[in-house]
């Protein structure tokens, strides 16, 4: 299914009080906004993005997200005076094929990868799913300061978001809202009005929402908590020279008469830049993930198993900082096809393409790969986080 995202930004942080757009605050390296726009983009989920955002802050976001995202697929549009009228004005913006629909709080800056999945699966399956935790405090109803009863925390839920909703529910939803001059705080009460089943996603304690400054105060604790420090990984493959194989190096076919011999596609350079970001995540290598054994990897492209890796990093919590990749064979010549080896290995894994570098070199004709027998790849990744990630 086609799944777009709207992320909502115009707010005014009026009760944070910190004279401008709270979700331009930096928690740590990132603003909270850049922090939740490289979660979503991180995904792999969403072929768009689009930001609702207040109209003076729009050429900041914009060169905030051309220098840190220059990749992804993020549109704007201005924001309204309510946060149901900044999803009204995002939803002319998505495109009439999208059949999911995943709304945002850019203040829930620490939503994770995960919460983010369970939500869109929950919508492509029931055609809703809201994000929410289970109400853990005691709930009183309170008239004039003074307590008038206390309601059960059964069947009592927190909602967060992302709230995914079936592309033409949710357009419906907001449709007779405008028509009835009906306004709410989220937008699974306006679908709750149309008769239809909300269904709840799983989401997580600290997908909490930047609202006063307190708040501040729990993100870096939250940050710290999730903070595995800085982990490096390295990778190394070599496949021999057959006939009648073709040539795949970074997801492109080099048209060759003698390509690489293996059980899948045999990807040397996708095969070391796998086992590098396995390592450093201290996971199983490929032979043991994607064993030759198995018939479903036989002829597999390598990069769809890397899209896999990438998925199980994400979900350990994992960012990816950047790969560097070294080539090492005789021809054929590396250098035209650099950067579409480059985009592939980008895409597969959800990142910017400026965060992987590839290169070649030979080995002056020294040893098997000098007498053209074969190619290998070496590769060298540094990871960031690998908290909770839930």
């Amino acid at each position: 299914m086609k799944v777009c995202a709207v992320i909502l930004a115009a707010g005014s942080g009026r009760r944070m009080n910190v004279g401008r757009n709270k979700v331009l605050l930096k928690l740590e390296d990132q603003s909270a906004l850049m922090r939740c726009l490289q979660t979503f983009a991180s995904s792999g989920l969403f072929a768009e993005i689009v930001v609702a955002c207040r109209p003076e802050d729009r050429a900041v976001i914009e060169q905030k997200v051309a220098d840190h995202l220059p990749d992804a697929a993020i549109r704007f549009c201005d924001g309204g005076s309510e946060r149901q009228y900044s999803v009204r004005e995002a939803l002319r913006l998505v495109p009439e094929d999208v059949e999911i629909i995943s709304v945002h709080d850019a203040a829930r800056c620490f939503v994770t990868v995960p919460v983010i999945e369970r939500s869109v699966r929950m919508a492509e399956e029931f055609g809703s799913g809201v994000a929410a935790v289970p109400m853990t405090d005691t709930v009183k109803r309170v008239e004039n300061g003074i307590v008038e009863s206390t309601l059960s925390r059964d069947g009592l839920v927190r909602v967060q978001t992302p709230q995914s909703f079936r592309a033409e529910l949710l357009r419906k939803a907001h449709a007779q809202a405008e028509e009835d001059g009906f306004l709410a705080t989220d937008d699974a009460a306006l679908v709750e009005r149309l008769g239809c089943p909300v269904h709840v996603s799983e989401g997580a304690p600290d997908n909490i929402k930047l609202t006063v400054r307190q708040d501040l105060r729990e993100g870096a604790r939250i940050l710290r908590g999730r903070s595995g420090g800085m982990r490096v990984g390295t990778g190394f493959d070599v496949h021999p020279f057959g006939e009648g194989r073709p040539l795949i190096l970074g997801g492109v076919d080099f048209g060759c008469d003698r390509g690489l011999i293996g059980h899948s596609d045999a990807d040397v350079l996708v095969h070391a830049v796998m086992d590098a970001l396995l390592g450093a995540a201290g996971l199983p290598d490929i032979g043991v993930l994607f064993p030759d054994t198995n018939e479903r990897y036989h002829g597999a492209s390598s990069l769809l198993l890397l899209a896999e890796v990438g998925s199980c990093l994400r979900t350990r919590g994992f960012r990816i900082v950047n790969i560097d990749c070294t080539l090492i064979l005789e021809e054929p010549r590396i250098r035209p096809h650099a950067e579409e080896m480059q985009q592939n290995v980008a895409a597969a894994l959800g990142i910017a393409a400026s965060a992987v570098s590839i290169k070649a070199t030979t080995a002056e004709r020294l040893g098997a790969l000098g007498r053209r027998e074969g190619a290998a790849c070496q590769a060298v990744c540094l990871l960031a986080g690998g908290g909770s990630g839930a």
